[in-house]
């Protein structure tokens, strides 16, 4: 057993908990296994590569990228250690500059991440009983978002498997897994009006409200861009105060309605079981709601990536679904190869998705890295070119 489980290491979670024993006596958590790197859904939609001459590959730079609205997604991510109690000292700042002191490699005009904690300043009791390999649980400090936010990500997903991870904290009266929505949202508010959105959590101002877009306008290079976004957790039909499955309609239509010039939608499934439905779920809110980005994050390694015809209702166009971009910047990530940064670049006049491009990157423990994983191996219904960190391919009008 111990044999094969250092074999399946590269592509575990490797958590020491804290908490769990005294330091140094703690038992090695080799962590959630990943998926399989292979689509669950038939990859049925036509070629939708234009030629690479249409467009040059977008420097990494987003200031440098002229006359493109540059969206990048970023997979799993937080600061804490498995059933840690008084989490970590918020870190994720400085292992973000270990990754990229510059921060071009992962910044865009607008930037995504999966942030797969609850938000609190501790948890008096967790959701699961930690045992070693078969259970995780996570609280991380909301200066993390701070962090984050000061270094240009600002739209953080939240409706995932770990987003009720606490039962009861000092941060609320409420006990139950309502306890996490709560403790969530007030944690995040507290922080103030900062230059972001965040989605998939009731406010705490109105408990009904986690299936409705959050929206807010960005001044992207001179330009006012208006951006709808939604996060929703695919493993169960319905979350207290959270975004579900059950509420796909409810946060679709209301994204669609939007006064909106992008639609951004995070996708979270809790593996295998509903990958497929993720993707499908993905697929129809391009097509039949107008979207134009979808993050996808669970399996733990990358998936797919496809770009899916609008309804003719919205004028034609194209959308995006990166199936699953895997992990990005965990203390609890093990070593894993497969990931990117899904990197969307639309034209900034017309609105029209112009450029898609794959950055791989490598999670280890604390810190991220660039990945020597080829992108071009990806599958996708684009044929990929290289470029700066990885590969791209220009999008059919």
């Amino acid at each position: 057993m111990r044999l094969r489980l250092a074999l399946l290491a590269p592509l575990l979670f490797c958590v020491i908990p804290a908490c769990a024993a005294p330091a140094g006596e703690a038992d090695e958590d080799l962590g959630e296994p990943a998926d399989s790197e292979d689509a669950l859904v038939a990859m049925s939609e036509p070629d939708e590569t234009a030629p690479a001459s249409a467009l040059a590959a977008a420097p990494l730079d987003a200031a440098e990228a002229e006359g493109l609205i540059d969206i990048r997604g970023m997979g799993d991510s937080g600061w804490s250690n498995t059933h840690e109690q008084t989490p970590i000292a918020a870190d994720f700042g400085k292992a973000l500059d270990r990754f990229d002191p510059s921060g071009k490699g992962y910044r865009g005009d607008l930037t995504f991440i999966n942030w797969e904690t609850v938000v609190g300043s501790g948890c008096s009791q967790f959701a699961s009983v930690y045992t070693p390999g078969k259970s995780y649980a996570f609280v991380s400090r909301s200066e993390n978002l701070v962090q984050a936010n000061d270094r240009g990500f600002n739209l953080i997903g939240l409706s995932n498997n770990h987003s009720r991870d606490c039962l009861a904290s000092a941060d609320t009266p409420l006990r139950g897994e309502v306890a996490s929505a709560a403790m969530t949202a007030k944690n995040i508010e507290a922080l103030g009006d900062r230059d972001w959105l965040f989605a998939g959590f009731a406010s705490t101002k109105h408990e009904d409200d986690a299936a409705k877009a959050r929206v807010r306008t960005f001044d992207v290079k001179g330009r006012q861009v208006r951006v709808a976004f939604g996060s929703m957790y695919m493993g169960r039909p319905q979350c207290p105060r959270a975004a579900c499955a059950g509420d796909k309609r409810e946060l679709f239509e209301s994204m669609r309605d939007a006064q909106a010039d992008v639609r951004i939608l995070s996708l979270h499934s809790m593996g295998p079981t509903d990958q497929d439905e993720a993707v499908r779920t993905g697929i129809e809110f391009v097509k039949v709601y107008g979207g134009d980005v979808v993050y996808g994050e669970g399996p733990h390694v990358w998936k797919p990536v496809r770009v899916v015809r609008k309804g003719a209702s919205f004028g034609g166009g194209t959308g995006v679904v990166f199936e699953s971009l895997g992990n990005f910047l965990h203390p609890s990530l093990g070593g894993q190869a497969k990931n990117f940064i899904g990197r969307a670049l639309y034209d900034a006049r017309t609105l029209k998705l112009r450029q898609v491009q794959v950055l791989p990157v490598a999670n280890a423990g604390r810190d991220v890295k660039w990945s020597s994983a080829s992108g071009g191996a990806l599958q996708a219904n684009l044929r990929w070119s290289p470029a700066t960190r990885g590969v791209y391919a220009n999008v059919k009008p």
